[in-house]
């Protein structure tokens, strides 16, 4: 007699589908302009990158799970 077994669950921790937090406010201190605009410059291409990463994993394990 053959038994049935229900596939496991999917399961996706929701830590795994957050976005990225917001920018990081700068210090209410003097910067120089060379240092702020390396730092605003870094600021971005980390923010830009970490968001495009996530939004593709969240897209990719949501029609994976579906």
């Amino acid at each position: 007699m053959p038994s049935v077994v229900e596939p496991p669950k999917q399961h996706v921790d929701p830590s795994v589908l957050a976005e990225c937090a917001g920018v990081v406010d700068v210090p209410h201190r003097f910067i120089p302009q060379d240092e702020a605009s390396r730092l605003w410059a870094e600021d971005r291409r980390r923010s830009g990158d970490c968001k495009r990463r996530n939004h593709a994993k969240a897209v990719t394990i949501r029609a994976l799970t579906k």
